[in-house]
């Protein structure tokens, strides 16, 4: 045992950390349960149990995430939670640090969504380094979408008023419906076989997620990414995201504002100023762009997540400290408040005013209201009194014994 290394508690604490953090798997995750002891502190952060039938692991939504939930969590909601597993060195205990939290059962649509998306995450389709910009003045643009829906009539609308210079090619196809994603992908395909077109809109109006899941489609996905093309699309309202949405070069609210990201408006254009204004204010924006996305990469890495999770779980103490200071306030107070009442219950029995309600008497000299303590301090006919509990005597001496 001379020759073997000796560990501090925080030194094995600290090695544990290090590996759950540095794990794949726990670094991020979903994890489903039933909530229970559920608290909401006033820091806003909140402390739960997720459980199932045969385990419970300890979990906390610090405020930043507690936030953007949008409902209010309680005990026995079933959930599903992602985020990442670590270790509260304080406690030596690891825990679930969870980013966001869904109720269970939101549809089995809506997790083939997650599932697809996580997939495609992970194989690069969402980064915004490939992303290609939109050219400024395409010669024409390509929309596949509904021949007779209202999106491709307000895209050729917006696009004629805005550029009327600017060809419109459509590749009519199916919107929704069986079969519906093969057709998006091969008009995808097609512009891009045939290099007519410099951007390519796809979309269609708003509907239910069930309506728009041709859009959700892996199929469409990899027609969006492989294509060499620039892709602005716009499905459904600005409140509806598709898995089209996050692949394509940019996602556009609505087919309105796609078209009115497709094209310029030549009256703005006009002009040697206003040509001046454009350049100067697309200068800075794919500036601040570029510099956001590159803050965006450098905010997730992992020394940055450390100091963050440091931060909050020195909050997390801080919680715990508030709490237990309180409890000693109150214990404090308490003990005080009981000697409190003893000591004035002594005071109480040793006032000479308190012996009187029990029949006894105070007995002092009336030329100077000396009080007597022994028979020895009076004189034979000196006039004493005697005090009562409701009042004064005045008497005389007449005799004198004293004990032996």
């Amino acid at each position: 045992m001379n020759n073997e290394k000796i560990f501090t508690v925080t030194e094995i604490n600290n090695y544990i950390k290090y590996l759950i953090q540095n794990d794949a798997l726990l670094s991020n995750l979903h994890v489903k349960g039933e909530i229970s002891n559920f608290k909401h502190h006033t820091s806003g952060h909140m402390y739960f149990t997720l459980k199932d039938a045969g385990s419970r692991i300890r979990c906390v939504m610090f405020r930043g995430n507690a936030a953007k939930l949008k409902f209010m969590p309680e005990d026995g909601c079933a959930v599903i939670l992602r985020g990442y597993f670590s270790i509260y060195e304080r406690d030596g205990q690891y825990q679930f640090y969870s980013e966001d939290m869904i109720p269970e059962g939101t549809g089995s649509l809506y997790k083939a969504y997650e599932q697809l998306k996580k997939k495609l995450s992970a194989m690069g389709y969402f980064d915004e380094a490939r992303k290609k910009k939109i050219p400024f003045m395409p010669r024409a643009v390509g929309v596949v979408t509904s021949p007779t829906g209202a999106a491709v009539r307000d895209i050729i609308s917006i696009i004629r008023r805005r550029c009327p210079c600017i060809d419109v090619y459509l590749y009519p196809v199916q919107v929704q419906g069986a079969g519906a994603e093969n057709e998006i992908a091969e008009g995808i395909r097609f512009f891009n076989s045939k290099g007519n077109v410099e951007v390519i809109i796809i979309g269609r109006g708003g509907g239910s997620i069930e309506e728009l899941w041709a859009f959700n489609e892996e199929v469409v996905a990899e027609a969006v990414f492989q294509s060499k093309i620039p892709i602005i699309s716009a499905v459904g309202h600005e409140t509806d995201f598709t898995i089209s949405d996050f692949t394509a070069d940019i996602r556009a609210a609505t087919p309105s504002a796609a078209a009115e990201l497709a094209v310029p408006d030549m009256q703005s254009l006009m002009g040697k100023l206003s040509q001046y204004r454009y350049v100067l204010n697309s200068t800075i924006a794919n500036y601040i762009k570029d510099k956001r996305s590159r803050v965006e990469r450098i905010s997730r890495d992992n020394v940055f997540r450390q100091l963050e999770r440091k931060i909050l779980n020195t909050r997390q103490t801080l919680d715990s400290l508030d709490k237990y200071l309180d409890y000693n306030i109150l214990n404090i107070l308490k003990s005080s408040r009981n000697e409190a009442e003893k000591t004035i219950g002594k005071l109480y029995l040793l006032n000479p005013e308190a012996a009187l309600g029990r029949g006894y008497g105070i007995i002092m000299k009336k030329s100077d209201g000396k009080l007597l303590t022994s028979v020895k301090d009076l004189l034979l006919h000196e006039e004493i009194c005697i005090k009562f509990k409701d009042g004064k005597a005045v008497a005389e001496v007449k005799g004198l014994e004293i004990s032996p």
